[in-house]
């Protein structure tokens, strides 16, 4: 009894209780200092916001009451006629009675003062000597071009400019705030803009209000206009010199950027700025001024936000490292009691974690639940070796891809299907039953595993998903089960490396006494159906649907060495493919001709090229009789037809015959040897041309398949 308790890990596992408890002091001790600091956080950004709020209205209040006198003058000038004595004592008595202005001006669109003067623009101004005039309209000043002047005539609004600074006021920071007056019907609409009121607006009012408040030690405020240039701020050096962004841009600082983007998004907000506008780490409250589109901000400091409940916070911590020491104490010597069988599982899950499955956990030798998860950490290895072997055996006889597929997904295996935009193709060995048709069984097998073990590699490196393997047929795809956006390019650079492969294929297979081989691919782009296709006890993932059918045809128009790619194919890759000739064939189910591309390379990405061979026709000294027979899907007619062989090269031969020929046909030849026709003398071709001059039809073929016999007698006629 006692021993099972001391082995039982629950023993151990109630003394961590006291980790435990550290854990849930610690979120304790977490939980009241964030909730502390969120109440402080809460309040600080009420007050700060509040403060933000009414200094913003306050600004609005003194701008407004500046802003009544244009809009007053204007009510005065669009109800009355006033002569130009009573016009320009108004303008002197509102710029005398008002401290805030410096200046102000009645500026008149053309001939609409006087009939007779088309600009009057009379300005009172303050100076050192006292209240001076200027007549804007008289001098060489156009007021007529002047923002102050063209802004508020366009929007027929008023408005207000950018602060500046005025050297003849004393380099005295102002803004210019611009009021339209019109005309008036006689039942009082206004009609058309008559003129500009302006009023120049000195701001050191402004910067004095700013200054006075201090909500804290070492915060601050300010005051930007809409495009957050500053108009007030601790450091003179920054007003109308700087702005939010050209202290972001030379500090470095995406941070400040955004900062200013969102301050002259909104009208109000308070945010955490952290260091961007001074060393200390603040938070900002911001109000808009509505009259002006400029934004006041106030700056708070964390720490002093947050003396108080750090001091308490630092108090707590010291008193609680000495508890968390005790039970750091006990922890430790508990778990060294289970760290060792520990480490050694960890060994094991670096070993599986780089490939290597061969693990052994026998020196956890235990009875408590760490020798029960020993167990089970080698129950999943041999699972993981035995998912391995599956994968790597069942890849042999499907694509990787596919197997993945079928192991990773829950309904890999689920009937049914999609129609998606794939890119098919087809190969076959030329000729290939007559080549092997007196060959032994192992070297047929040796023949064809050297020549699918290549061709099935080269379609692994471009993701081609093998669909079939029938004989020496191959049946692929690009573009599922995994999304390939380059499908048709693939497909097509695939072809091409595969009847490039076939030089160092034929070199081994005369090395090795067997015959040359000469494949045939076609490429096909369409939508067929692509899914898992079979029933419950047997199922495979390829492509169906008359695409697929389609490529076969196209595939049986082929020669050897040659790749021909449909229209659909070509429409996608026609200004990187290299194209030796434009084919016009005539298919079965096909109304009228179906266009086909010789493909010999393409560039791009893949950059294949095939290497062109020349074919030169030799012509026989004497012609050659010859009895042909027709090939209809592999069946050998039984009638044959004489005919005489003119011209050969090594993979072309010219005939003359007295019937007539189709393009395309599949042939058989038996030769005439010196004895007559000779059984064993065969040549399988197909018509790649056909044409009739003067009673004959000639005929050019290109070999499938030349039997050792035939090859004899047509090297011996050359």
């Amino acid at each position: 009894m006692t021993a099972g308790l001391r082995s039982s890990i629950a023993i151990k596992l109630a003394l961590l209780v006291m980790g435990g408890s550290v854990a849930v002091f610690s979120l304790i001790l977490a939980y009241s200092y964030t909730s502390s600091r969120q109440i402080i956080l809460n309040q600080a950004k009420d007050n700060a916001l509040n403060l933000a709020l009414s200094m913003s209205r306050r600004i609005e209040q003194d701008f407004r009451a500046v802003a009544k006198l244009p809009m007053s003058l204007a009510g005065v000038l669009e109800n009355s006629d006033l002569d130009e004595k009573s016009l320009l004592a108004l303008i002197s008595r509102m710029v005398q009675d008002n401290s805030e202005i410096y200046g102000m001006t009645v500026a008149f669109q053309p001939y609409t003062f006087k009939k007779d003067l088309r600009s009057y623009a009379p300005y009172f101004y303050k100076s050192s000597k006292g209240l001076e005039f200027i007549d804007l309209g008289a001098s060489d000043y156009n007021y007529f071009q002047q923002d102050w002047y063209h802004i508020p005539l366009e929007l027929k609004a008023p408005a207000v400019s950018e602060p500046y600074f005025d050297q003849g006021a004393g380099n005295v920071l102002m803004v210019t705030y611009s009021y339209p007056f019109f005309e008036r019907s006689e039942d009082g609409q206004r009609l058309t803009v008559r003129g500009i009121i302006t009023a120049d607006i000195e701001l050191h009012w402004l910067t004095k209000l700013v200054a006075t408040i201090n909500e804290s030690k070492k915060g601050f405020s300010f005051v930007v206009t809409g495009n957050g240039v500053f108009v007030s701020h601790p450091n003179f050096d920054y007003v109308k010199k700087e702005s939010l962004f050209s202290l972001a841009e030379s500090r470095g600082n995406s941070r400040l950027r955004e900062i200013g983007k969102e301050i002259l998004k909104f009208n109000k907000g308070f945010i955490d700025i952290g260091t961007s506008l001074d060393s200390q780490d603040s938070y900002l409250a911001y109000s808009k001024i509505l009259s002006t589109g400029w934004r006041f901000g106030a700056v708070f400091p964390k720490s002093e936000l947050f003396w108080e409940v750090q001091s308490l916070h630092h108090t707590t911590f010291l008193l609680s490292l000495v508890g968390f020491g005790l039970l750091a104490l006990m922890s430790i010597l508990v778990a060294r009691s289970i760290s060792k069988p520990l480490e050694e599982m960890a060994k094991a899950t670096t070993l599986i974690g780089h490939g290597d499955l061969n693990i052994s956990l026998k020196a956890v030798n235990r009875t408590d639940e760490v020798g029960m998860l020993a167990k089970s950490f080698t129950d999943m290895a041999n699972g993981l070796k035995e998912r391995d072997f599956i994968r790597d055996a069942f890849g042999r006889y499907v694509t990787q891809e596919v197997v993945n597929r079928l192991l990773d997904t829950h309904d890999g295996l689920k009937l049914g299907g999609e129609i998606r935009e794939i890119s098919m193709m087809m190969s076959d060995i030329r000729g290939f039953t007559a080549l092997t048709a007196n060959m032994k069984p192992e070297a047929i097998i040796t023949l064809l595993n050297r020549y699918l073990g290549k061709m099935v590699q080269i379609l692994l490196d471009h993701r081609g998903i093998i669909d079939e393997i029938i004989g020496d047929g191959i049946l692929a795809f690009f573009g599922a089960p995994e999304p390939l956006e380059d499908h048709p390019e693939a497909a097509v650079a695939c072809a091409l490396k595969m009847q490039q492969a076939m030089n160092e294929l034929n070199a081994r297979n005369v090395k090795d006494g067997l015959p040359r081989l000469e494949m045939g691919i076609a490429v096909n782009t369409g939508r067929p159906v692509v899914g898992n296709i079979g029933s419950d006890q047997r199922v495979k993932y390829g492509a169906v649907g008359p695409d697929v059918n389609f490529t076969g045809r196209v595939e049986s128009y082929t020669v050897g060495g040659q790749v021909l790619i449909t229209q659909s194919t070509y429409d996608r890759l026609a200004n990187i493919l290299e194209v030796r000739k434009t084919l016009q064939v005539e298919m079965k189910g096909f109304s009228g001709t179906v266009t086909l591309y010789d493909v010999s390379g393409i560039k791009g990405k893949y950059a294949v090229t095939l290497k062109d061979e020349e074919e030169s026709l030799r012509t026989l000294e004497k012609p050659l009789p010859v009895t042909c027979y027709r090939l209809e899907e592999k069946t050998v007619s039984c009638e044959g037809t004489a005919a005489v062989l003119t011209a050969v090269s090594d993979r072309e031969a010219e005939f003359e015959f007295e019937t007539s020929i189709k393009q395309w046909e599949n042939l058989r030849f038996t030769l005439h040897g010196p004895g007559g026709e000779t059984s064993e003398a065969v040549v399988y071709a197909k018509v790649v041309s056909a044409e009739k001059k003067d009673q004959m039809y000639l005929i050019l073929v290109h070999f499938t398949s030349v039997s050792p016999q035939a090859l004899d007698i047509l090297r011996k006629s050359v």
